[in-house]
């Protein structure tokens, strides 16, 4: 949500190029590019690429600037986004055949990737492989039309959020591939994050909002932000109440979810405004 979060900073953000981890590679932006769009082409959120580039302004960045990719090796200019490395860490209750079936691979595969001599032995908490190939036949929906983010793929912990989403979204009649693209480029699903403006969690909602959401549209509930049940429930009730008042328009919706809606009727969309609506809806394919 923008509220206070866009910082009236207009200097241009010198985009750090020091040598990155391993775990990090480095992108050299280019004409035409958008922090959204190098977002979409590692399968991260804009949130991510903030956090770790230190970005004060997310809509300024320049071509020739090189930005930090999180969790990627080193990525060329041009070159195609690597893939990452999908792992699932085995909790109670797991057995090969479940995990197999959730990411659309075989028992054999996992043996061999994991050089597991019995399938009838593994150890709760042990991190196994997931074959090469695996990840993206499991990132696809049930008519094979949405393709996860590879960054969603390889933690379990945010994958096991989905059916909050869709239960929350069927309650208030919200599009739960809308709920999921908005929150996703909010957050990335990670409830801890905090922004300076104090938006919390998965839906980055603002302090007021909160109380607005409890007070006025759940007629004085105690949700608690710091929940991830609750956040995904007050970014579902919030979405449905501007979505009433946008006639169920999606864009102005996202609109007003980012800016306000009284800002965006009275002044109309800022231009980072329409740089988050572009965003949200260039993820929606990926959450059907």
């Amino acid at each position: 949500m923008r509220a206070l979060r866009s910082l009236a900073v207009v200097a241009a953000v010198a985009v750090l190029a020091a040598s990155s981890g391993a775990a990090e590679g480095r992108y050299t932006v280019k004409g035409g590019d958008s922090l959204w769009v190098i977002a979409r082409r590692f399968g991260l959120s804009v949130n991510d690429l903030v956090a770790a580039n230190g970005l004060a302004r997310p809509d300024r960045i320049y071509a020739g600037s090189t930005i930090r990719i999180p969790g990627r090796g080193a990525a060329s200019a041009g070159g195609a986004a690597p893939s990452a490395t999908t792992t699932y860490k085995v909790k109670a209750g797991d057995n090969l055949s479940n995990v197999a079936a959730r990411y659309h691979t075989t028992v054999a595969a996992l043996l061999k990737a994991n050089r597991i001599r019995s399938a009838n032995l593994i150890v709760i908490g042990t991190q196994l492989t997931i074959p090469a190939g695996a990840a993206s036949a499991a990132s696809a929906g049930p008519d094979g039309a949405g393709r996860l983010p590879s960054r969603l793929l390889a933690s379990p912990d945010r994958l096991a959020l989905r059916p909050a989403f869709r239960h929350w979204a069927a309650v208030y009649g919200v599009p739960a591939d809308l709920l999921q693209a908005m929150t996703w480029y909010e957050s990335g699903w990670q409830n801890g994050v905090v922004s300076k403006t104090k938006a919390m969690g998965i839906g980055q909602l603002m302090p007021d909002t909160v109380v607005f959401v409890n007070q006025v549209l759940l007629g004085g509930t105690h949700l608690d932000p710091k929940r991830a049940d609750d956040n995904i429930r007050m970014s579902a009730r919030f979405l449905r109440y501007l979505l009433d008042r946008t006639g169920g328009r999606a864009d102005q919706a996202l609109a007003g979810y980012y800016q306000g809606l009284a800002s965006v009727r009275a002044r109309g969309q800022y231009d980072d405004t329409k740089q988050y609506v572009a965003g949200v809806l260039s993820f929606r394919p990926s959450f059907r």
